[in-house]
């Protein structure tokens, strides 16, 4: 027997009298925190807007979701419209923005996507639709200072290819049983800023990949399928920002690792090749 609410209408009877003009829309958005690893850095791709609002300033790539449209659809559609990168890019939900004025436009609200990519797809990226220009940052987070009320740290980006360098100063201070973020932007040592409240994304993505990189899996994202321990050390290592004990670190790694049966040469010697399980769901918490 179908059911039916207090009024006793059924769900097509309650959808036939809906009111959807009753509540005014928000605007849905999708942004992407994009990293990669390259040259021993790790890498995070800004886009340059060309028009209002946030003109000319840097930005995450990303755009509107169209009403029939899946969140993760949207994502490979902008991606791709804004930075010509079409395929191996994993996603993964971060976290939603909906601060009622982040945007000057109308109400928005924000899915940010954490996102990698291998290194290969740096030369396919292109600045496209309403983007200026699109630019592979150097980022890195910098602990300042640590004491029992809180931290201070630095976002540090830098693009080589443009000369362009965007810092921002983060104070993380707690507030009873949970840590609260602010961030501002440091004029003195930039010469550029971020559009809008991305600085929260970028902030919020590198605690995730820095603390929880090989944890979670994310890490053999910016890898082949197939690689050697120390390919994947030398990733992980880019991705942290600090040397790590080799021991420690590939006897923690291997419970995450099936091996292939197949070995490659480096510098003359044949290394194992391993490849990520991702039914692994334990890992040490100092790795």
């Amino acid at each position: 027997m179908e059911q039916v609410n207090a009024k006793g209408q059924t769900l097509e009877e309650f959808l036939a009298e809906y009111d959807e003009t009753k509540f005014r829309r928000p605007s849905n958005t999708v942004d992407m925190i994009l990293m990669t690893v390259s040259n021993g850095s790790l890498k995070l791709l800004l886009i340059r807007r060309k028009d209002h609002p946030f003109i000319n300033d840097w930005a995450l790539p990303g755009g509107f979701v169209n009403f029939d449209e899946d969140l993760e659809t949207a994502v490979s559609r902008e991606l791709a419209e804004e930075t010509n990168i079409t395929k191996d890019t994993y996603f993964r939900q971060l976290y939603t923005f909906g601060k009622s004025d982040r945007d000057p436009r109308t109400r928005i609200i924000t899915t940010a996507y954490l996102s990698m990519t291998p290194e290969e797809n740096i030369k396919n990226t292109r600045a496209g639709d309403d983007a200026a220009d699109a630019g592979w940052f150097t980022v890195t987070k910098k602990i300042l200072e640590t004491d029992g009320e809180g931290r201070k740290s630095q976002v540090i980006l830098s693009c080589e290819d443009n000369g362009v360098r965007i810092v921002y100063d983060v104070l993380d201070q707690v507030n009873r049983n949970y840590i609260q973020t602010d961030s501002v932007l440091n004029e003195e040592l930039s010469n550029a800023k971020l559009a809008a409240d991305h600085i929260k994304a970028i902030n919020m993505a590198m605690d995730q990949v820095q603390h929880r990189a090989a944890s979670t899996g994310i890490l053999f994202n910016l890898l082949p399928e197939a690689f050697t321990l120390r390919e994947v050390q030398n990733v992980y290592e880019s991705v942290i920002g600090h040397k790590t004990d080799t021991g420690n670190f590939r006897r923690d790694i291997k419970k995450m690792l099936t091996p292939t049966g197949r070995k490659k040469k480096v510098s003359g010697k044949d290394a194992a090749l391993y490849s990520f399980n991702p039914l692994y769901s334990y890992m040490e918490e100092n790795l």
